[in-house]
C-alpha cells in the first residue's frame, strides 16, 4: 500500500497560480470565445461550486444504516416518522415566513410610492389649474419644480438600494432568478443564498421600485423565498455567527429541495400563483424531483399566499373599500393583481381571434428576442467596462435620472384628454358618489384635463404611475388610449426596462415585461376595437400581448402558463394563452436563448439542460473525460493533504493504490471531498504510522454535518509545525466515498449526461477494465458549450463514435 501521494501527478500541476486549465471539472478556455468571455471563464475555479446530491457512503454511512439490530431498526422507522412531520412542519414555516415578507415588501412600496405620488400629484395639479396647457406650463417654469422633486425622490431612492448592494451584497443586485436556476440545476456559488443577501435584497427592493425604474418586486421575491427555504433549515447563519445546532437537514440533498419550495412560495406570494409556484420549482430543478416534494412544496406555496392575503386584508385602504378589506377576507391575488376578468357584455375571446393571438405570439417573440440582444450587448459592454462599484453605483442613478427625464416630459407634453364612459363600479374607475361627484380612482391622472367631464390624462395615466397600476388599467380601463400614447409608452419600456436590468439594485424582470407586452397588446386590442366590426374586449388582447412578449423573453412555458392563468383567475383563458406563449418561445428560440440563459451562459456556469445534446450520441467518455487527475493513497502524509489542497482548487480527488502484480498501476479505491479533508484537518484527525495505518481518533458523522457547509480555506486552519506535520498521517479510507457511480472510458456519453442529470451528481470516475481510474467527468464536460466544442475538434479529425 503506497503512504504517499502520486508524485508524478502532483509535480505536473506547478504552482497555484499556473494550473487554471488543468483542474479537474474547472472550466477550460475556448478559443473562440471573445476576449470577455476568456477572461470571465477563469472565474469558474475560485466563484461556482457543483452540489453533490448523492450519499457519501463511507464507514461511517454503513454503521448508521447496514446490519443494525432489531432494536436499532425500529427506532430508525420511528425517527424516519418523526423526519418527515419535521419536513412537513419546516416546509409550513418557510410559507408563513415568505408570505410575511412579500407583505413587508408590499406594505411599504404602496406606503412609499402613495407618499410620492400624491406629493407629486398635488404640485402637478395647481400648473394643470391655471387653465394653460402643459406646453405653457413648461414655458413659464411651473412644471420645473414638480420635475426636481421626482428627481430628487427617484435618484435618492436608487442611491440607496445600489448603495446597499455595493456596501453589504452585491449579490442581491437584479431579479435573483438565474441565480436560482443555477442552484436548481446542481451549481452554487457563495452569497447566492446567505441572510445578508436576503436582508439587501429585501430592503433594496423597496427603494428600487418606489423610485418608478421599469422593475418589479416579483423576482427579488421569489430570490427571498428561495433563502428562506435555503437558510431555515439549517439553523445556521455563519455570516451573523448563530448555530442553534440542528444537524438534521445540513446537506446538499435537503437543501437543495427546501430551495425549491422556497422558491415556489416566492412565485405564488409574487402572483397569487401557488399551482404556478410549485410548477416553476419543477421546470427548474425536474431531475430531482418526486411526489412528497409536490405535496410540501404546495403547501409551501399555499401558505405563502394564504398569509400575505390575511395581512393585506387588514391593512386594505379605507379609502377603497372592497370585498376583500376587512381582517379574515382573503382574495388569491398576490403582489401583483391583474384585476377581474370578465364583468362586461363583451365575449372575452372568439375563436376569430385565434389567428391573431398566434400572430401577436410571433411578433412577440421576434420583439422579445430583440429585447434580449440588446440586453445582452448592454451587459456584454458593462462586463468589458467592469466599472468599480463606486461606477455602478453612478451608473444606476444616471440611468434613473434618464428614466424619470424621460418619463415625466412624456407624461406632461404628450398627453391627450380622454373621456372615460358612464362610470360603473364595474371598471372600478370610478368607486363611489360623493358631494354629488363620482369619485374618480387614484391612479387615473387628469393632469391638464377636466376631471368634472370624467376626462383624463392618457399619456400621464401610463407614464405616471406605478407598473402594478398601469397593468391593471390596460387589462381594464373601459377608456381609450390614444395611438400616440400607446407606441410612446411602448418605446419607452422596451428601451429603459433593457438598460435598467443588470443595474447594482434589486430588480425584477416580470413586471417591466408584463406590462410592455400588455402595452403591444393593447395597441393591437385598440385597432380591432375601432376599426373593425368584431367584437372586441381590449383587455384580452393586452394580456395575449404580455404572454407573447414576456415569453420571447423569459421562453418559460409550464410554469408560465400557469402562473398567468391563476393571475387572471380565468381558466378560459388557458388556450390562447398556452398557444401564445408556445409560438412566442418557438420564434424566440430560432434567435438566440431567453434572457436568463443569456446571463447564465454570459457567466459561463455550466448549466445542464433536461435532456442530452443529440450530437452526445457521437462521442464516448473517453473524449470529454479529464485525464491529468490528483491523486491521493488511503494513508498519507498530512503535509502531503496540505500541498495538494493549496496547490489545485478541486473538490474531488480519487483515492488509489497500486496492484499488487502489476507496480506503478493505480487502482481505484473512492472518492474523498476537498470539504471532507478541511474537516479533518480542523478536528486533528492525525496521527502516527503503524503497520500501514494510523492510530488517528475517529470523526463521527456530526462533526461533518456541523461545519456544513465547508468553506473554510486551508490557510486558516491551525496547524502543527511542518517538521511536526512530516511524520503526522492520516487514513482517509474511512472517510471516503467507496461506493461512487463509476462508469468505463468506452460508455456513450448521452448514458453518462442522463446519469449525472438523474442522480445529480458531482463527480464519475471513469474506471478501466482493470479497475484503474484514468479520467473523470463533471458537469463542464456534459455541457452543451463542451460538446460544441468537442465536434470542432473532431472536424478534419474523425467523425466521433459510432
Amino acid at each position: 500500500m503506497g503512504n504517499t501521494l502520486s508524485g508524478s501527478v502532483l509535480d505536473d500541476l506547478g504552482p497555484p497560480t499556473g494550473i487554471g486549465e488543468r483542474l479537474m471539472g474547472k472550466d477550460e478556455h475556448d478559443e473562440h470565445e471573445t476576449a470577455m468571455l476568456h477572461a470571465n471563464a477563469k472565474k469558474w475555479p475560485n466563484e461556482y461550486e457543483s452540489l453533490d446530491y448523492d450519499d457519501n457512503e463511507n464507514e461511517a454511512f454503513r454503521k448508521q444504516h447496514f446490519h443494525a439490530p432489531q432494536r436499532k431498526v425500529k427506532e430508525n422507522m420511528k425517527n424516519a416518522k418523526t423526519l418527515d412531520r419535521m419536513k412537513w412542519a419546516i416546509h409550513g414555516a418557510i410559507g408563513v415566513v415568505v408570505g410575511l415578507i412579500a407583505f413587508f415588501i408590499d406594505y411599504f412600496v404602496k406606503m412609499i410610492s402613495g407618499a410620492k405620488y400624491t406629493d407629486m400629484e398635488k404640485m402637478i395639479g395647481r400648473c394643470s389649474g391655471n387653465n394653460q396647457t402643459a406646453n405653457e406650463q413648461f414655458a413659464d417654469g411651473c412644471l420645473a419644480a414638480p420635475y426636481f422633486t421626482l428627481m430628487c425622490f427617484n435618484c435618492g431612492f436608487v442611491l440607496i438600494a445600489t448603495a446597499l448592494c455595493a456596501a453589504f451584497a452585491t449579490e442581491a443586485k437584479g431579479s435573483g432568478i438565474p441565480e436560482i436556476k443555477c442552484f436548481l440545476n446542481g451549481i452554487k456559488r457563495r452569497g447566492w443564498l446567505n441572510l445578508k443577501t436576503m436582508i439587501v435584497k429585501v430592503l433594496g427592493v423597496l427603494f428600487s421600485v418606489s423610485a418608478t425604474m421599469p422593475v418589479g418586486k416579483e423576482g427579488p421575491m421569489i430570490h427571498s423565498g428561495a433563502i428562506v427555504g435555503a437558510g431555515m433549515p439549517q439553523f445556521k447563519s455563519t455570516q451573523f455567527g448563530f448555530d442553534f445546532k440542528m444537524l438534521t437537514f445540513r446537506n446538499d440533498h435537503y437543501k437543495r429541495d427546501f430551495t425549491a419550495a422556497g422558491a415556489a412560495a416566492g412565485v405564488a406570494a409574487a402572483f397569487g400563483a401557488p399551482i404556478g409556484g410549485v410548477l416553476f420549482s419543477l421546470e427548474e430543478g425536474a431531475s430531482h424531483w418526486n411526489q412528497a416534494l409536490t405535496w410540501r412544496t404546495l403547501l409551501t406555496s399555499v401558505l405563502a399566499l394564504f398569509t400575505l392575503r390575511i395581512f393585506l386584508s387588514g391593512t386594505a385602504d379605507s379609502k377603497q373599500p372592497s370585498a376583500t378589506s376587512g381582517w379574515g377576507r382573503v382574495s388569491s391575488t398576490g403582489l401583483v393583481d391583474f384585476g377581474v376578468f370578465g364583468y362586461t357584455d363583451k365575449p372575452l375571446w372568439t375563436i376569430v381571434d385565434v389567428p391573431i393571438f398566434m400572430l401577436m405570439g410571433i411578433l412577440g417573440g421576434i420583439m422579445g428576442a430583440a429585447w434580449c440582444a440588446l440586453q445582452k450587448r448592454i451587459t456584454m459592454l458593462r462586463m468589458r467596462l467592469n466599472l468599480s462599484l463606486r461606477g455602478q453605483m453612478f451608473e444606476a442613478v444616471a440611468l434613473c435620472a434618464l428614466n424619470t427625464t424621460l418619463f415625466y416630459l412624456a407624461a406632461m407634453s404628450l398627453g391627450k384628454c380622454e373621456s372615460i364612459p358612464q362610470p360603473t363600479s364595474v371598471t372600478g374607475q370610478y368607486i363611489d358618489e360623493f358631494n354629488g361627484n363620482w369619485q374618480r380612482d387614484s391612479t387615473t391622472r387628469t393632469f391638464f384635463c377636466n376631471p368634472t367631464q370624467f376626462e383624463y390624462n392618457d399619456m400621464a395615466t401610463l407614464c405616471f404611475n406605478p407598473l402594478e397600476d398601469v397593468i391593471k388599467h390596460l387589462f381594464h380601463f373601459d377608456g381609450f388610449f390614444s395611438f400616440t400614447a400607446l407606441i410612446v409608452s411602448f418605446i419607452l419600456l422596451f428601451f429603459t426596462s433593457c438598460w435598467t436590468y443588470g443595474l447594482l439594485i434589486p430588480s425584477g424582470l416580470f413586471v417591466p415585461m408584463l406590462v410592455t407586452g400588455a402595452v403591444y397588446g393593447r395597441i393591437v386590442g385598440e385597432i380591432m376595437h375601432r376599426y373593425t366590426s368584431h367584437p372586441t374586449y381590449p383587455g384580452t388582447y393586452a394580456l395575449i400581448g404580455s404572454a407573447a412578449f414576456l415569453g420571447g423573453v423569459a421562453r418559460m412555458t409550464i410554469s408560465l402558463a400557469v402562473i398567468l392563468l391563476e393571475a387572471t383567475s380565468q381558466i378560459i383563458f388557458a388556450p390562447p394563452i398556452v398557444l401564445t406563449l408556445l409560438v412566442a418561445k418557438w420564434v424566440g428560440d430560432e434567435f438566440d436563448l431567453g434572457i436568463y440563459d443569456i446571463h447564465i451562459e454570459l457567466k459561463n456556469i455550466p448549466l445542464l439542460e433536461w435532456e442530452a445534446e443529440e450530437e452526445m450520441k457521437r462521442f464516448q467518455n473517453a473524449d470529454v473525460m479529464k485525464t491529468d487527475l490528483v491523486t491521493t493513497y488511503p494513508v498519507a502524509r498530512v503535509s502531503d493533504i496540505i500541498n495538494m489542497l493549496q496547490s489545485c482548487t478541486h473538490n474531488g480527488f480519487p483515492v488509489v493504490v497500486e496492484h499488487a502484480e502489476t507496480p506503478g498501476t493505480p487502482r481505484f479505491l473512492g472518492l474523498v471531498l476537498r470539504s471532507d479533508l478541511i474537516t479533518l484537518l480542523q478536528n486533528r484527525v492525525w496521527g502516527e504510522l503503524r503497520n500501514d495505518t494510523t492510530d488517528q481518533p475517529a470523526l463521527s458523522n456530526d462533526a461533518f454535518l456541523r461545519k456544513y457547509p465547508q468553506r473554510t480555506p486551508v490557510s486558516e486552519i491551525q496547524l502543527p509545525s511542518p517538521e511536526t506535520l512530516d511524520n503526522l498521517w492520516i487514513d482517509v479510507a474511512p472517510y471516503m466515498n467507496d461506493s461512487p457511480y463509476t462508469l468505463p472510458p468506452h460508455a456513450a456519453l448521452n448514458r453518462t449526461f442522463r446519469l449525472f442529470r438523474t442522480m445529480g451528481l458531482r463527480h464519475i470516475p471513469i474506471i478501466d477494465e482493470d479497475g484503474g481510474v484514468v479520467g473523470i467527468i463533471t458537469r463542464k464536460e456534459l455541457t452543451g458549450h463542451s460538446i460544441h466544442k468537442l465536434m470542432h475538434d473532431f472536424d478534419g479529425h474523425g467523425e466521433g463514435h459510432a
